[in-house]
């Protein structure tokens, strides 16, 4: 079955309705909407859910025994590592075809609903396998099924529709419809933390947010829906995408390996307590990183548009934002060292430890706003390649450490794995720009690929 062309109507973004030219340029030089102003809409939803993912995490902290909370963070650590596969790449592949072929957002979001439904279902089954070989009688087979499910398929389908709505220039709406799913599930542990007169178990909370998950998945895709004109599943077209796919999801998988993987390893490695007092303070630093985030969020389909002219085009966008990454980056790390001091008083007497945590991983705002603007001009420039292989190097050199560090010295080591590891990929990613702007004389324009070619350019 295939979409049916010429329902959908004009596109209701902006840029879809100007010629390519004028968009390519108003990316760049920062006129119409404004990257600031954009990036100021999309902080709202991403504050929102920022918000919301921390309250949930203070609150299960809160609400569960420490040690069935170490298992929860290394259970949903291990989804973290997976979940890029779930959708194989879809929001990326949705952000690439809509810049060559805006017209067609229908069918893009159908091929991205498709793939997240097929890889999502088994990448549920691999990490309920996974969870039970790893944890075995410690965790129940259905927690671990219900929260992978939450995350790997009814999230996944949210940030599909999400890349959608943002690809067609609607950067609000975007950013506020993944927040209401965890504002839902937020809401939904408030009523169970309330409800229960003991305290919370990981079956209890693990089955609510499946179900809550599921229920705001099916809404969001029929919002997602409106306005397609005649619908179905194009399959061939989105298996043929799957191979490109494949390369965002596996570079994103690497990402999340030295972002989540310590947390698995700290828990069974070390022990859950050691897992708990970490993921506190990488989650402390995870909503610090919020501004950048949403920056980051505006600017990667405009780098896909940019990256259509060679790696110059997309650097020119690069050279520009940097400094904004920077400026909040910098003066963001040194206030989670001054205010690492609450972290008791915010999660509980036994996570004192985690102020020093928090001091040690602070540093990770400016690595992170480094390599993730150089990262995504890689990709702007369809050189997805070369961004996959310097981060699955850096995956391995994350797991090499920890297998190291962490028997050793618990989730100090792991600290130490993290910093290290973000430095690399800094070096490893702006290494591979600086050659690619080489290889690239001045003024000479790339032809683009195609929205599923897999091709790099030289």
């Amino acid at each position: 079955m295939t979409l049916a062309r010429g329902t959908a109507g004009p596109v209701a973004a902006p840029e879809g309705a100007r010629p390519r030219s004028h968009r390519r340029r108003s990316s760049l030089s920062g006129r119409g909407d404004g990257f600031l102003r954009k990036s100021g809409k999309f902080f709202t939803g991403t504050l929102l859910r920022t918000i919301a993912q921390g309250a949930l995490f203070v609150l299960l902290a809160r609400e569960m025994p420490i040690d069935t909370y170490g298992l929860f963070v290394g259970i949903t650590a291990l989804i973290a590592v997976v979940s890029p596969f779930a959708s194989a790449g879809a929001p990326s592949l949705i952000f690439q075809s809509y810049a060559d072929s805006p017209s067609d957002w229908p069918r893009h979001l159908a091929r991205g609903l498709l793939l997240t439904l097929v890889f999502g279902a088994g990448a549920t089954v691999l990490v309920t396998a996974a969870g039970v070989a790893i944890w075995g009688a410690q965790v129940s087979v259905v927690a671990v099924a219900c929260l992978a499910f939450a995350d790997l398929v009814a999230w996944r389908l949210v940030e599909v529709v999400a890349a959608s709505v943002q690809a067609r220039g609607q950067v609000f709406l975007a950013s506020v419809i993944p927040a209401l799913l965890h504002v839902c599930r937020l809401a939904g542990a408030l009523a169970l933390g309330i409800a229960a007169a003991e305290p919370m178990t990981l079956y209890g909370w693990a089955t609510l947010s499946a179900v809550i998950s599921a229920v705001i998945s099916v809404l969001v895709i029929g919002f997602g829906l409106r306005g397609a004109g005649g619908f179905g599943f194009d399959i061939r077209g989105a298996l043929g995408q799957a191979r490109t796919g494949m390369l965002f999801a596996v570079g994103l998988s690497a990402q999340t390996v030295y972002n989540d993987l310590d947390k698995v390893m700290l828990s069974r490695l070390s022990t859950p307590e050691s897992a708990a007092i970490y993921a506190a303070a990488y989650r402390v630093v995870d909503f610090a990183y919020t501004p950048g985030r949403s920056m980051a969020a505006v600017a990667y389909p405009k780098f896909f548009e940019a990256g259509r002219d060679g790696t110059r085009a997309a650097f020119a966008l690069t050279r520009r934002l940097l400094p904004r990454y920077l400026m909040f980056s910098a003066p963001a790390s040194l206030a989670l060292v001054a205010f690492a001091w609450t972290m008791p008083y915010v999660f509980g007497a036994e996570f004192a430890a985690a102020e020093t945590a928090l001091q040690g991983l602070s540093a990770l705002l400016v690595l992170k706003a480094l390599h993730y603007l150089a990262a995504d001009t890689l990709s702007g420039s369809r050189m997805q390649g070369r961004r996959t292989v310097c981060q699955i190097a850096v995956g391995v050199v994350n797991a090499l450490l920890n297998v190291w560090l962490i028997p050793a010295y618990g989730w100090q080591g792991a600290v130490v794995s993290s910093l290290v590891c973000d430095a690399l990929l800094c070096v490893l990613l702006w290494g591979c720009l600086a050659v690619a702007l080489r290889r690239q004389p001045p003024g000479d324009a790339v032809p683009a690929a195609g929205p599923t070619s897999s091709r790099e350019r030289a």
